[in-house]
C-alpha cells in the first residue's frame, strides 16, 4: 500500500486565485499541453502544469514561494492551445496578483488594490488631504483664481508638494523593499542558490538588458507584438522620471543658487517640457494599446479589476497632466481643478505602487535577478550535468 499524502489545502486561496482572474482553473484536467506549448519554460523544470495543480488544490505555500509565476510573461500560448480552455496564462497572472497581495507590506493595502471598492477607499486619502490643504490656506474664496497668469503653485506651493510627495515616494520605496525581501525569502526556500548561477552583478545587468530590449516578450508566440506596448510604457515612465528630476533641479537650483536664471513653470517648448510631453504621449499610446488588446482580443488574456485599476490610473495621470498644461495656456481657471485631480492620481500611482499592478515591475525584476543568481533560469538538466561534471571522478576512473 502506498503512503498517504497529506495536503494542507487553503480553499480561500483557491477562491482568491479564481477572483483574481483564474475563473477557468477548474477546467484543467492535467494534460500538460500548456507546458509543452510554453516557449519560456525551463527544460526539466517546466511550468505551468504544476502551478495549475497547486492552484486547484490550494497549496498556497508552494505558489507564494514559487519562482515560475514570475518567469511567465503571460504570452498566452498555453491558453491558446489548451484543449479545455482552462486559460493557464490567466491563472499564472492571477497567481502573481495573489503573490503581491501576500508579500506586500502593509498587507492590507495589497489586498485593497485587488478590488475597485478597495482602490476607491485608498483614493479617498489624497482626495480629502489635498482638498483640506487647499481650503486651509485659501478658504472658500479661492483667491488664486483671480491671479494672472495661471500658476499652479498659487493653489498648492511647490514646497508643500515636495513635503508630501517625497515622503510618499519614500513610503513606496521602503514598503516595496520590504515586499521584495518577503518575496526573495520565499524564493530562497523553494529555489536555493545552486552554485551554477551568475554573479549578483551579472544577474542584475543581464536582467536589465532583458527589460530594456523586452527579449522575453519577443520569444512569445501569439502575443509577441505586445512587447511594443510594454516598451512604450516602460520608456514613458523612464522619460517622465527624468523630466521630474530635471524640474526639481531647475526649481531648487534656481531658487537657492540662481543656476538657470529662470524658474518653473517651464515654457511649453522648453526641452524638458518637450521630453515630458513626448514621454506622456508614449505612455498614452502604450497603455491604450494594452487596454485595446485586452478589450478586443481573447488571446491576450482576461483583465481583472487589479489590471484595470492600474490602467485607468495611468491614463488619468497622463491625461490630466497634459490637459492641465494645455488648459493653463488658454487662461481658463478650470486648469486648477484638473491639476488638483492630477496630483490625486499621481499620489495614488506612486504611494501604492508596490501594492498595485505597478508592483509587477519591481517584483518581477527582483525575481528575474534571483532566477539568474540562483541558477533557476537554466534548464534543470543542464544544472544536473554541471553539478556532475564539477564533482571529481573516482581515482579508478582516472586511469
Amino acid at each position: 500500500m502506498s503512503d498517504r499524502v497529506i495536503i494542507d489545502a487553503d480553499l480561500k486561496f483557491v477562491q482568491g486565485v479564481i477572483k483574481a482572474g483564474g475563473q477557468d482553473l477548474k477546467k484543467c484536467y492535467q494534460c500538460s499541453t500548456c507546458t509543452v506549448a510554453c516557449p519560456l519554460t525551463p527544460e526539466g523544470a517546466p511550468f505551468p502544469r504544476k502551478e495549475m495543480i497547486n492552484a486547484q488544490w490550494g497549496i498556497k505555500d508552494k505558489l507564494i514561494k514559487s519562482m515560475d509565476p514570475w518567469l511567465c510573461f503571460h504570452c498566452n500560448d498555453c491558453s491558446d492551445q489548451c484543449p479545455r480552455e482552462a486559460k493557464p496564462g490567466d491563472v499564472m497572472a492571477a497567481i502573481r496578483n495573489m503573490i503581491i497581495a501576500n508579500v506586500s507590506v502593509p498587507s492590507f493595502i495589497g489586498k485593497m488594490t485587488q478590488s475597485v471598492g478597495g482602490a476607491l477607499g485608498l483614493l479617498l486619502l489624497p482626495i480629502i488631504f489635498l482638498a483640506a490643504y487647499i481650503y486651509a490656506i485659501n478658504g472658500f474664496e479661492l483667491g488664486f483664481l483671480d491671479l494672472s497668469p495661471i500658476v499652479f503653485s498659487n493653489m498648492i506651493p511647490v514646497t508643500f508638494i515636495d513635503i508630501v510627495f517625497v515622503p510618499t515616494a519614500l513610503f513606496a520605496v521602503i514598503t516595496g523593499a520590504l515586499g521584495i525581501k518577503n518575496l526573495i525569502s520565499g524564493l530562497q526556500e523553494t529555489h536555493p542558490v545552486s552554485g551554477n548561477g551568475e554573479s549578483l552583478g551579472q544577474a542584475l545587468i543581464n536582467t536589465l538588458k532583458d527589460i530594456v530590449t523586452h527579449q522575453k516578450f519577443r520569444e512569445c508566440g501569439i502575443n509577441k507584438s505586445r512587447n511594443v506596448a510594454h516598451m512604450l510604457l516602460v520608456y514613458a515612465f523612464a522619460g517622465l522620471a527624468v523630466t521630474t528630476a530635471c524640474v526639481v533641479v531647475i526649481h531648487y537650483g534656481n531658487h537657492f543658487f540662481g543656476w538657470f536664471g529662470y524658474d518653473t513653470p517651464l515654457p511649453f517648448f522648453h526641452p524638458v517640457k518637450i521630453l515630458g510631453n513626448i514621454s506622456a504621449l508614449a505612455g498614452i499610446c502604450g497603455i491604450l494599446l494594452i487596454a485595446g488588446r485586452r478589450l478586443t482580443s481573447a488571446k491576450v488574456g482576461k483583465a481583472v479589476a487589479f489590471d484595470w485599476i492600474f490602467i485607468t490610473d495611468v491614463v488619468l495621470v497622463i491625461g490630466t497632466g497634459i490637459l492641465a498644461q494645455v488648459v493653463r495656456n488658454t487662461g481658463n481657471n478650470f486648469a486648477f481643478f484638473i491639476y488638483y485631480l492630477h496630483l490625486v492620481f499621481v499620489f495614488f500611482l506612486f504611494a501604492y505602487a508596490p501594492h498595485s499592478k505597478f508592483g509587477h515591475m519591481f517584483y518581477r525584476t527582483a525575481a528575474l535577478v534571483y532566477a539568474r543568481y540562483s541558477g533557476r533560469n537554466q534548464p534543470a538538466g543542464v544544472q544536473s550535468l554541471e553539478k556532475a561534471e564539477a564533482k571529481e571522478l573516482p581515482e579508478e576512473t582516472k586511469e
